[in-house]
């Protein structure tokens, strides 16, 4: 357990300087649109109000309260979470790959190290959770600085002030990212975690078989979606026999299997079939 520990760590250390700046980017792209729609609000707040005599009830009917709620769905907000997930999902990829094509083949090395190289694929994969957690966590500790800022720019008689919580529920990504229900929590991370694995075992394929290897993971890759989306095939041949509830579970339970066959193919390659 230490030395898995220390690999969790090593992957961790190696793409701490990107995910650094990538957490730099998320809150400088935030607050700068917090700052320009504050601007924004004020400036009509301004205009309506002293220039034009509104009184504040009147303009309160008209527009409403301004809240951080608001500023949620703008381009401004979600543009640095998707370059976010982007970003993850390339390390993904390049995780493994890194070690290929590095200097000195560095495979090579991890693959001679005194532990099970099933360790290795379970240390990158938490490594790759790590990152997704500590990115969600990152997003809701600066929701409280982007709400302050609005404060500073919107006077408090045009302001609605929203707790945590009400800032989470408006906002339809985070009912993704962040389930109110356990259950919910466990099966959106469980399909995450998934396709974790089976991304790794697709590319220990491509690894183990070369070119022939492309053709192999592209069809396990097919094959796990047939597998994971099965469950709507048989709702579709039994005309809608089964609850949305029980589909989600059927797929969820889908997704374990394949991702246990996938965890015991990949233990198989690092084994027998890998190639530096």
């Amino acid at each position: 357990m230490k030395l898995f520990g220390k690999l969790v760590h090593f992957e961790f250390r190696r793409f701490l300087p990107i995910y650094l700046s990538l957490l730099a980017v998320v809150l400088l792209i935030q607050a700068a649109g917090v700052v320009i729609y504050s601007s924004i609000m004020k400036s009509e707040i301004t205009d309506n109000v002293i220039k034009h005599g509104m009184s504040k009830e009147q303009y309160l009917q008209d527009y409403g309260y301004i809240s951080i709620g608001d500023i949620l769905t703008s381009s401004m907000f979600t543009l640095p979470i998707i370059i976010a997930a982007v970003t993850i999902f390339i390390y993904i990829l390049f995780i493994w790959y890194r070690d290929w094509l590095g200097k000195n083949t560095f495979i090579y090395r991890l693959l001679m190290l005194p532990v099970k190289r099933i360790q290795l694929f379970f240390s990158k994969a938490a490594a790759i959770l790590l990152f997704v957690f500590g990115l969600v966590a990152f997003q809701i500790v600066i929701l409280p600085v982007l709400q302050t800022i609005l404060k500073w720019i919107i006077p408090v008689d045009y302001r609605l002030d929203l707790t945590i919580q009400g800032i989470l529920r408006s906002f339809d990504y985070f009912k993704i990212l962040l389930p109110e229900h356990f259950g919910d929590f466990i099966v959106h991370y469980g399909f995450g975690t998934a396709f974790v694995i089976v991304l790794f075992t697709m590319i220990l394929i491509e690894r183990s078989y070369r070119f022939k290897g492309v053709f192999i993971a592209a069809f396990y890759g097919i094959a796990g979606l047939v597998i994971v989306f099965s469950p709507y095939i048989l709702q579709s041949a039994m005309k809608g026999y089964f609850y949305e509830n029980e589909l989600v579970w059927m797929q969820f339970a889908a997704a374990v299997v394949f991702s246990v066959i996938s965890i015991f193919f990949s233990n198989h390659l690092l084994n027998r079939k890998i190639r530096v």
